[in-house]
């Protein structure tokens, strides 16, 4: 019972750490792509719509490994993917960023923000329905723990928002936020 609990919390931690990392990965995102394209309302939506594009990509990816794959360690090895993805976003973005400048304005923004922003937010995205798939072997109510799952990540998620957009980022720039996140993110499984 003692262990049960504490593999249903550490699963709600990883989940709330998924959450927090996803957002601080959009924020982080968009603040990589003002310096060439600026704050404008189309970075703002492309990487809301590319954030959202990965995250439904990778719940559907998740929800079907997650009835498939028999290998109980899946869902850390893509939280680790992630976690390297996300660390490398300051190196990515700005690779990628100089390759897509040549084309045009909307184009460079759309396909910049695809390249180095959907990888990580993806794997996240795969995450939860993991989890959720873990959890209903301990209880019966799927959907009581999905909502409780989302909940959690999406509390994460709200409290990184703020911790980045009103200190980390302001204090630290954006490659030691992106970094630290990454280690975190990585840090869990292991």
């Amino acid at each position: 019972m003692i262990q049960a609990h504490h593999s249903r919390l550490f699963l709600y931690t990883l989940s709330f750490t998924e959450g927090a990392a996803v957002m601080s990965a959009e924020l982080i995102g968009a603040k990589m792509l003002a310096p060439y394209f600026g704050s404008s309302l189309y970075v703002w939506a492309t990487v809301m719509a590319v954030t959202l594009g990965g995250l439904a990509a990778g719940y559907f990816t998740g929800g079907y490994w997650a009835g498939q794959s028999k290998n109980t360690k899946l869902l850390f090895y893509v939280l680790l993917i992630a976690a390297i993805f996300t660390a490398a976003m300051p190196i990515s973005a700005s690779i990628i960023i100089a390759w897509s400048a040549q084309l045009p304005f909307l184009t460079s923004i759309i396909f910049s923000t695809i390249l180095f922003l959907m990888p990580p937010v993806f794997l996240m995205g795969m995450v939860s329905p993991l989890i959720i798939e873990k959890l209903s072997d301990h209880q019966h109510h799927a959907g009581n723990m999905a909502g409780n799952i989302y909940a959690v990540s999406t509390v994460g998620g709200i409290m990184a928002t703020f911790g980045m957009g009103f200190y980390v980022i302001p204090n630290f720039g954006l490659s030691k936020p992106a970094f630290i996140t990454g280690v975190i993110l990585g840090l869990l499984p292991l």
